[in-house]
């Protein structure tokens, strides 16, 4: 028995002199990923900010994923065709390529199936896909790129796949959280390096936001409530209801989330966790956009989230210090890297 003791008296011994930050739940780097062809990425390129690819010619996918904006659009609510108004908060493109669900609500399960939701949708890009196919095939350029990308005819699943493959290349990876993860000791400051302690210990940001991508591609309601414009504006109550019935719900006054998809009651109000490379730079927060700043963010999780009956029960309150909050800021902003940049191109 004493030596029993004793051994567990020298494993504590030898455990606490294990710097703390060695013993966090740390991921793995998130892994290098092998970029399409290049002559499938330029086409992709084209397609994104091609303004025909809408109804009236006049938005791009590049409007709303807007690479100055780290591919969202900086907007409470995501833009929309002219005369409607969305709903949803526009998310970020980065590191969508290691998604294996899209859309706040999941409801894509292929970036293809994602690129094409927004171009037939009727407040977002409104163009039926067979008459986008004939006016690309009447385009000048068009049919020998696709040809030379894809050894095909124009279609609708080439068009999106062409999307998809530019989207795959939108990676970042090279953030000082990353290099940290790769053995650079000096990539984080002192701060940051608090703030990745309290991140994946007490504050325990890890449950939600866990894994290489920092994301257990998992929904959860964190009570996030609707906003007076999204419950008062009948434009944004038009939009909400009809996707409502086309999901074959009744209207409602509150977002369904994956609840829409699933019909799991357990569900309703849940949402993807969204990655958080680029979070300092992809303001503002939450599918409705109703929180401004990260500053806003960390406060809410230390309210335990917001009044929902089917909250999830990991929304609990935080007793954060002001210190703590400023480092757990300065670990969010040690996210951001190299975004890749895409210029508007000549287009056909």
């Amino acid at each position: 028995m004493r030596a029993l003791v004793y051994a567990l008296m020298l494993i504590l011994t030898l455990v606490a002199q294990v710097p703390a930050e060695e013993r966090l739940p740390l991921p793995k780097p998130l892994p290098e990923l092998l970029p399409p062809p290049a002559e499938r990425v330029e086409l992709g390129r084209l397609l994104f900010f091609d303004r025909r690819l809408s109804g009236d010619g006049t938005i791009s996918c590049a409007v709303c994923h807007d690479p100055e904006q780290a591919y969202a659009d900086g907007r409470p609510l995501s833009g929309a065709y002219p005369t409607n108004k969305h709903w949803r908060n526009t998310q970020s493109l980065i590191n969508v390529a290691y998604l294996n669900r899209f859309l706040w609500d999941g409801r894509s399960y292929t970036l293809e199936q994602q690129a094409e939701g927004p171009i037939h949708s009727s407040f977002e890009m409104n163009l039926q896909l067979d008459y986008l196919v004939e006016k690309l095939r009447e385009t000048p350029d068009y049919p020998e790129r696709f040809q030379q990308a894809y050894g095909s005819e124009i279609n609708r699943a080439v068009i999106t796949t062409a999307l998809a493959d530019f989207q795959r290349t939108l990676i970042v990876r090279d953030t000082p959280f990353d290099r940290y993860l790769e053995g650079d000791e000096e990539a984080l400051s002192e701060e940051a390096r608090q703030g990745m302690a309290l991140f994946y210990g007490k504050a325990a940001c890890q449950r939600c936001h866990s894994g290489p991508l920092l994301s257990d591609q998992k929904f959860h309601n964190l009570g996030v409530t609707e906003t007076p414009e999204l419950l008062n504006d009948p434009q944004r109550r038009v939009t909400r209801h009809f996707f409502q019935v086309q999901m074959g719900l009744e209207r409602g006054e509150r977002d369904p989330g994956r609840y829409a998809v699933t019909r799991n009651p357990a569900e309703r109000g849940a949402f993807r966790t969204p990655p958080l490379r680029q979070v300092a730079q992809t303001a503002p927060y939450m599918h409705n956009g109703s929180l401004a700043t990260l500053e806003e963010v960390i406060a809410f999780y230390m309210r335990g989230g917001g009044a929902d009956p089917d909250k999830s029960p990991l929304m609990q309150p935080l007793a954060l210090s002001a210190e703590e909050q400023a480092a757990l800021l300065a670990f969010l902003h040690s996210l951001s890297g190299t975004v890749p940049v895409a210029r508007p191109p000549q287009l056909p």
